[in-house]
């Protein structure tokens, strides 16, 4: 007979789980995690650790989780649209896989919307808007790297080793199209491509760059010579100040 203290404690053993796997948070910044309906009947928000799109629906006493969608792996950015069927689309950008997730809204059950596409896009995307005619196209900032890169534009590539060669891009998409490939990749000066805007006719795309922009560089140590310009110590002295890089900037009059 087994006592009752053993057998619950056995019970207890029993029911907990065997162990969940490893998590990592890789903490991916937002860009644009909230996004409304076209219609303004829906809030959609990511799920960035979950990898998740959350659709709540908007009532008089307030918010509703009516559905999630798994997506790719920490969404960082949403946009809606209304596709030429008349279903609304969620296109969500994917940081870490490097993708972006378009997610169809099932207009007569939520809990059935489903991701229609994948579009394989640059490094470390994070932003999406629409514009163009009939904000039919859609433009994804990324990174210029990474395997998708060259395999949309091969004779491009990367080319992580070519002097001039600006490090942001904008991959731009047909909206309503069946192709998984993008129209065009615009290449822009700058690194790390963060956030969009469209003009509200859509002719005009803005994108702005993180941590770039002001046409500024670094030079090692190694490269420095006769202490950066400045007069060496008077002899006798302490020890000059260590050897150190120097932050120089473009000029356009000379080109360098």
């Amino acid at each position: 007979m087994v006592p009752r203290a053993l057998a619950t404690v056995l019970l207890l053993v029993a029911a907990a789980p065997a162990g969940g796997g490893s998590f990592a948070n890789f903490e991916s910044g937002h860009v644009r995690p909230l996004a409304l309906s076209p219609g303004g009947d829906r809030l959609f928000a990511l799920n960035t650790p979950d990898n998740r799109l959350a659709i709540y629906t908007i009532g008089a006493s307030g918010l509703s989780l009516a559905a999630e969608v798994p997506v790719g792996l920490e969404p960082v950015a949403a946009a809606a649209r209304t596709n030429l069927a008349g279903q609304t689309e969620v296109w969500v950008v994917n940081h870490l896989s490097d993708s972006v997730s378009v997610v169809e809204i099932d207009p007569s059950d939520v809990t059935r919307s489903r991701v229609a596409r994948t579009l394989l896009v640059g490094d470390e995307p994070r932003d999406v808007v629409f514009a163009g005619s009939g904000h039919s196209r859609a433009f994804v900032t990324a990174a210029r790297r990474g395997q998708d890169r060259f395999a949309a534009d091969p004779a491009g590539g990367p080319q992580l080793t070519a002097p001039g060669v600006g490090r942001a891009d904008v991959w731009v998409f047909d909206a309503d199209g069946a192709r998984d490939t993008p129209l065009a990749i615009v290449q822009l000066f700058g690194d790390t491509p963060r956030a969009l805007a469209a003009s509200p006719d859509g002719s005009v795309v803005y994108a702005a760059a993180l941590d770039s922009g002001n046409r500024t560089t670094a030079i090692t140590e190694q490269v420095v010579s006769a202490n950066g310009g400045l007069p060496p110590p008077p002899p006798g002295s302490t020890p000059g100040a260590p050897s150190t890089g120097l932050i120089v900037r473009f000029d356009s009059a000379t080109g360098h």
